[in-house]
């Protein structure tokens, strides 16, 4: 009993000390969190996780992000029903440039309004673009800094191992 409490209180520890400069890693609970998205409609995460979702973080002033949409794009196409795609906006200032964007490589996974920040502070986003793979117990799978055709096969890879491992 002694063990398991030091075990426990060990890990609880540990978790806390994480700071948000040191980003979500694999292996921890991803963070829940609601946003509204780009028609008014609010998202939360948990409600997403009946299947993997991929989270990726996007700024309309971000070229690297701008670059990856259309892989993203590809991916949420190829997998429609079976991966959630989300994008949370860091500059929801410019939620029309995002819908134009949006619309100009044919994204029709929803853009979040992350209003204040806090879904970026919750997932220790402070470089763009970053991209967190999250399988539906919660747990954040992986974590992508920029987005090219590598990452693209590695995210075919590991949602199709999560596809797998599910019910």
């Amino acid at each position: 009993m002694r063990r398991v409490s030091f075990a426990m209180i060990l890990a609880v520890l540990t978790a806390a000390c994480q700071s948000a400069s040191d980003g979500l890693t694999p292996g921890h609970v991803a963070p829940d969190f609601r946003a509204v998205d780009l028609t008014g409609r609010t998202v939360y995460l948990n409600a997403e996780l009946s299947r993997p979702v991929v989270l990726t973080f996007f700024a309309t002033w971000c070229a690297p992000c701008r670059e990856e949409m259309p892989l993203l794009v590809d991916f949420a196409t190829r997998h429609t029903g079976r991966v959630s795609v989300l994008c949370v906006l860091a500059d929801p200032e410019n939620r029309e440039l995002a819908r134009r964007l949006a619309d100009a490589v044919g994204a029709t996974y929803p853009f979040l309004l992350d209003e204040g920040g806090a879904v970026q502070r919750a997932y220790g986003v402070r470089e763009l673009p970053a991209t967190f793979v999250i399988d539906p117990s919660g747990m954040v799978r992986s974590r992508f800094a920029a987005f090219g055709e590598n990452e693209a096969k590695a995210l075919e890879d590991l949602t199709g191992r999560i596809l797998a491992e599910s019910p």
